[in-house]
């Protein structure tokens, strides 16, 4: 990063920043012992050059368009029935998850690394959130897009890319060792097709996006508040490890909680424990290991949640205090609850990471 100050840059970044109530935090630079006074907003006035050098996202092509100029600026919302917690709502982004972040983050990334082309084609396993994501993103910058889904995926989901239009290739649901797993198949799609794979859990730049983009963003909401814990859960682990560099450089003293499945590899990696087999059933929590496109060494804790559990307070949000989500946010949630029973001075923000309308078909038909 640099210290220069770029207006022009500034007054196009993602967020909507009031630099008059800027905060000076200090942390080292250079030759070991010296010390930098910097400007967290500093960071939003980048240009970006290379991954390696941590320069910014070539975001003003985002605020130039429209629709995808929508994305970001997702609030935060008061639990009503917890005055600890406090919940980002990104299913306020237009296809409805935190996932839109990265659909145009990694094109542009790419497009700025010189590794996608103006118009070619991209391709994208997910039979999640990013599938939407990234044909809106593909739709608004004029790439081709082929999206490689599970047969299984949501219909809800499968509706966004049709929708949007773009390409489903569709994969029977079998485990990462098979030839036909969707990302095998992605990658393999895209060799066979002069295409580039956007590959959200091979790159870090899924983590460099959300380091520039909703790290800041989520620091200016909370900067003047006695904010002690950020919580979400994991899977590509994108959103929160760079949301954790992001606060390790400008808040270190906010402990960054991370949420796994059950039966998962992440929180065994984290805590140096035996690797197993992965049994997740709540889409977007956990994996078979840890991505590429995530960094563990930030992260202050990872907690594992059950199926079950993250159903039940999924529904119990819902029904008890109107607040829509998914079930991989309903394990958010119920960390950040029990981080709230556990310490009486706790302020917790926790994400809402998606909607609930994209899982009504399968959760016991809720």
């Amino acid at each position: 990063m640099t210290d220069d100050t770029n207006d022009e840059a500034f007054e196009n970044s993602p967020v909507d920043i009031d630099s008059s109530k800027a905060v000076e935090y200090t942390t080292e630079y250079g030759e070991e012992g010296s010390k930098a006074t910097r400007n967290p907003e500093d960071d939003l006035s980048q240009t970006f050059v290379t991954l390696e050098e941590k320069e910014g996202i070539p975001f003003d092509e985002i605020q130039e368009d429209p629709i995808l100029r929508e994305i970001g600026n997702t609030p935060l919302v008061a639990h009503p029935e917890n005055e600890q917690i406090v919940a980002k709502v990104e299913r306020e982004n237009p296809t409805l998850s935190h996932k839109d972040r990265i659909g145009p983050g990694m094109i542009l990334g790419l497009r700025q690394m010189g590794e996608l082309e103006p118009g070619q084609r991209i391709v994208e396993a997910s039979s999640g959130n990013t599938a939407g994501a990234v044909a809106l993103a593909a739709n608004r910058l004029d790439h081709p897009c082929t999206i490689v889904m599970r047969e299984t995926t949501s219909p809800v989901k499968v509706g966004f890319v049709k929708a949007l239009g773009a390409e489903i290739v569709t994969t029977p649901d079998v485990g990462h060792e098979h030839d036909y797993y969707y990302q095998t198949v992605a990658e393999r799609y895209a060799q066979e097709h002069d295409a580039v794979y956007l590959n959200q859990y091979g790159r870090p730049l899924n983590r460099h996006i959300h380091y520039e983009w909703t790290g800041p963003e989520l620091y200016q909401q909370i900067k003047n508040d006695d904010v002690t814990h950020i919580v979400g859960a994991m899977g590509t682990c994108g959103l929160l490890t760079g949301v954790a560099e992001y606060f390790k450089e400008v808040a270190p003293h906010i402990q960054i909680v991370g949420v796994d499945g059950e039966d998962s590899n992440i929180s065994r990696e984290f805590h140096d424990e035996e690797l197993g087999d992965y049994n997740v059933d709540v889409e977007g929590l956990g994996q078979w290991r840890v991505s590429a496109s995530a960094n563990l060494d930030v992260m202050d804790d990872i907690r594992s949640v059950s199926d079950s559990i993250a159903v039940s307070r999924a529904k119990h949000e819902a029904a008890d205090n109107g607040m829509l989500m998914g079930p991989s946010s309903g394990a958010a949630m119920e960390v950040a609850q029990a981080i709230t029973q556990e310490d009486d001075d706790a302020n917790v923000v926790t994400f809402i990471h998606d909607g609930a309308e994209q899982y009504f078909h399968e959760v016991d038909g809720w």
